[in-house]
């Protein structure tokens, strides 16, 4: 199973033909996702940031930067959504649900079933690998459970305990300690849940450093914790009812992208809709 941090797709495929053609993610994004498909004879989904997101409402600055169709375009962007839709895509896209999120519960609810593989570089999945679960980026390659300590200094089992404590500037995510001192402290007292609340006897600039920031070292967890607990079951998936392939054909047409008005195309993208179908079956959606 191959799930797909989808975001980090379609930026690529933004960034790489940006300004080169019109509409570039309905252009690009199909394109790339067969490139995925020919690796591998697995099933496939796709999730996508949700508009909003809960993670914004109780941590304003969580994630400050653009989203993928506020830099596209929203027109270019739910064109896109609606060609891989009709293609037989699978993809999740639920209201207040981050990408993060969506592919954190689909790992929960396959985990030990089969192999799976997660298509991003994002660290934030590193809590989510294990013997069967691994992560496939553009920027690190394949990255095993067994990698998580040489790259993060902690195991799996650790990584959002880590993540909690020395923050992410990336996403807006404030640091409690600095990394050397999270790992002993982790390595010392174990998950952070287990001592959070208490006054611990630690050196006396640590200790009032996690003193004084009790809540927001609280808010921190809230805000990487991907377990089954944190994220929840699966959401739906985004309805195909746009139609078959006929639909991006039309969409091609009006967006004047040749290759998507192709009569070859229901045969090129068979494979997408023969995995879609695997992927609902898989997933009993």
């Amino acid at each position: 199973m191959q799930i797909v941090d989808a975001g980090m797709l379609a930026f690529a495929a933004f960034h790489a033909l940006k300004g080169k053609v019109p509409h570039p993610l309905t252009f690009q994004v199909p394109r790339m996702l067969r490139a995925l498909l020919a690796e591998a004879p697995d099933a496939y989904a796709l999730c996508w940031n949700s508009a909003r997101l809960r993670k914004e409402e109780i941590w304003p600055a969580y994630r400050d930067r653009p989203e993928i169709w506020q830099e596209a375009g929203a027109a270019d962007f739910d064109a896109m959504l609606r060609v891989l839709s009709s293609l037989g895509a699978v993809q999740f896209r639920a209201d207040g649900w981050e990408a993060d999120e969506e592919i954190a519960a689909l790992v929960h609810r396959l985990e030990g079933t089969r192999r799976i593989r997660i298509r991003s570089d994002d660290k934030d999945f590193f809590q989510l690998l294990s013997g069967s679960t691994r992560m496939v980026g553009r920027r690190r390659g394949l990255v095993r459970w067994s990698d998580v300590k040489e790259i993060m200094g902690v195991t799996p089992a650790f990584a959002a305990d880590f993540q909690a404590l020395t923050g992410d500037p990336v996403d807006g995510i404030p640091r409690i300690l600095p990394p050397a001192a999270s790992k002993k402290l982790l390595a010392t007292r174990g998950h952070v849940r287990d001592w959070i609340d208490r006054d611990l006897r630690v050196e006396a600039g640590i200790r009032w450093r996690l003193n004084e920031s009790r809540e927001q070292l609280r808010l921190n967890l809230e805000l990487v914790d991907l377990s089954a607990e944190a994220v929840g079951p699966v959401p739906d998936a985004l309805l195909d009812g746009w139609g078959d392939s006929h639909v991006a054909r039309e969409i091609g047409e009006r967006l004047q992208i040749t290759y998507l008005q192709s009569p070859e195309l229901a045969d090129d993208f068979a494979v997408l809709r023969e995995r879609g179908e695997a992927t609902r079956r898989l997933l009993e959606i």
